[in-house]
This record gives C-alpha cells, sequence and structure tokens, in this order.
C-alpha cells in the first residue's frame, strides 16, 4: 500500500466515525419521546359470554345487545322444538358517555327483570413511555324482579331489588389470548329466610382464544360463596363455552351454558341447573353499534 493510498484511508476513517458521532450526538439533542399506546380488543363484546368483559362502547357509540337462551337438553328437547318453546330473551341498550364511562338498560323474559347499570374502565392496559400490565373495569347494576310472586304477601318495592357490583381485571397477553379474574358481590334485599345470606360473593374466570381475524374461543366459570337456601333451594356454578364471530358492526356470540338467566344476579348467584342431569342451553347474543357522535 502507498502512502497516498494510507492517508486517504486513514482520512477516510476518522471522517467516518466523527459523523458516527455526529450522529449520536444528533439523536440526543432531538430526544424523540416513547409514547404511550393503550391497549385495544382485549375481547371483542362486551360480555365474555353471560360475564361482563372489560370492554365498553367507544364515546358517543349506541350499542343494541339482544340475547337468547333455548330450552334445556333436558327438558323434552326434540318435542319443545330443540328447546325453541321455552326460550328465554333479554334485549339491551346502552351509551358510551365516553371512551371509559357507559350506561344502560336491560330487559330479560325471565322473571321480567328490568335492569339498569353502569360501566367505568378505571384503568387501562398499556405499553411504550408508562407500561401498564392489565386493565380494571369498575360495573354495578340494579335489578327489578316484575314477576308476581306466588307465595299470597303483599311484597314491597324494596323486595323486588338486587344488586350486583364487580371489579373486573383483564390482561390481553398477546394477540390471541385473553383472560379476566373479576370478584363480585351479589346483594338481595329479600332472601327466603333469616338463615340466609343476603349478600353473596363470587369469584369470575374468563377468557378468549382468537382463532382468525373474526373467530375467537371463549370460555368463563363463576365461583360463589353459597349454593344452598333453607327452603331447600339447591345452586350450581355456572359455566358457558361458546364462540365469537366478528362481521362489521355486529358481534354474533355462539355458546353452550348451564344457565338460561341472562340478569346477573339471577345467573350467577342463583342457577338451580346441574349440568350433569343434562341441564345445558344452547344461546346466543347479538350486539350492534351505532354511532351516534363523531
Amino acid at each position: 500500500m502507498t502512502f497516498k493510498q494510507s492517508f486517504f484511508l486513514g482520512a477516510f476513517a476518522l471522517l467516518t466515525l466523527n459523523a458516527a458521532g455526529q450522529e449520536d450526538d444528533l439523536f440526543a439533542l432531538m430526544d424523540i419521546p416513547e409514547t404511550t399506546e393503550f391497549t385495544y380488543a382485549t375481547f371483542k363484546g362486551t360480555r365474555v359470554i353471560n360475564a361482563q368483559s372489560n370492554e365498553t362502547p367507544g364515546e358517543g357509540v349506541l350499542q343494541y345487545v339482544i340475547s337468547h337462551r333455548f330450552g334445556s337438553f333436558s327438558n323434552d328437547y326434540l318435542y319443545n322444538f330443540f328447546g325453541l318453546d321455552n326460550a328465554q330473551i333479554r334485549m339491551q341498550l346502552d351509551y358510551g358517555i365516553t371512551d371509559r364511562l357507559n350506561v344502560g338498560v336491560g330487559r330479560s323474559s325471565f322473571n321480567k327483570v328490568a335492569d339498569a347499570f353502569i360501566k367505568y374502565r378505571l384503568l387501562r392496559q398499556t405499553t411504550g413511555a408508562k407500561d401498564f400490565p392489565f386493565g380494571l373495569t369498575l360495573y354495578s347494576s340494579t335489578n327489578y324482579r316484575g314477576a308476581r310472586y306466588t307465595d299470597g304477601i303483599d311484597h314491597f318495592i324494596s323486595d323486588r331489588l338486587s344488586f350486583h357490583h364487580q371489579a373486573i381485571f383483564a390482561r390481553k397477553f398477546d394477540e390471541s389470548l385473553s383472560l379476566i379474574v373479576a370478584p363480585s358481590i351479589v346483594h338481595w334485599n329479600l332472601v327466603p329466610g333469616p338463615n340466609d345470606p343476603n349478600s353473596t360473593f363470587h369469584l369470575q374466570l374468563g377468557g378468549r382464544y382468537k382463532l382468525t381475524n373474526r373467530l375467537a374461543l371463549t370460555g368463563e366459570y363463576n365461583y360463589g360463596s353459597n349454593y344452598e337456601y333453607s327452603d331447600g333451594q339447591r345452586f350450581y356454578a355456572p359455566f358457558a363455552i361458546g364462540v365469537d364471530l366478528e362481521t362489521g358492526g355486529h358481534v354474533f356470540q355462539f355458546h353452550i351454558s348451564n344457565t338460561n338467566a341472562m340478569s346477573d344476579p339471577l345467573w350467577m348467584a342463583t342457577n338451580p341447573y346441574n349440568p350433569l342431569d343434562g341441564s345445558l342451553f344452547l344461546g346466543f347474543n347479538i350486539s350492534r353499534v351505532f354511532t351516534i357522535q363523531d
């Protein structure tokens, strides 16, 4: 290598190192901040199946949900036209006041229960500059039994009321798997006897596994603190498995469960159906959203 070649090679190396140092200084001067990103679509619907998910409609979004539960496999299933003759239905209308605050009303044919609820996303799962590992949504409902009592007693309006309060912890682990854990309390103003608890405590577990962009498997299980009343009523832990199918503004949820009630206190705390006796119910939820304000 000649002197001239060595000189130019050394000069090129020095210039390269100097440029690299200036580039580092330039990026340091720019000080580009890392952004915080919210986790979206932990679940596709505002319910896992029967249970509430952590999701709420967006701000200015009106949601209509219709839920259907067919009759039990154990109740003359073919004679009752695959359970259709014994079907129960619930209709719900709710609105997103903000991206985090949701209010709504519903009406079930089972015991003619009318309900009103509020749902608030207190914490949201985030990544980036502020990394937070889970979301927390608070949910509360008031339920009114419209069905007549058959015990011959003149009941107060307060006797017909029950309440459900819940904290829903949710985490989306990746694009496929999402889970919830939700401790809750159900309170009845009226119970059969003085030794029966007015309030019961529950732990709800639920999950979603995404198969494709539009199809996902779902499941849930609920453990309660009381499974029997003094008058002989016996209750069983409710569970459900199903599939979610998303088509544009609709979410279709098809499932099988061991409960046909759809108001929160009834299916969660006083489910009388034993799946070992064939007490399983086919059902579906269909939700449709409408953007009221941009």
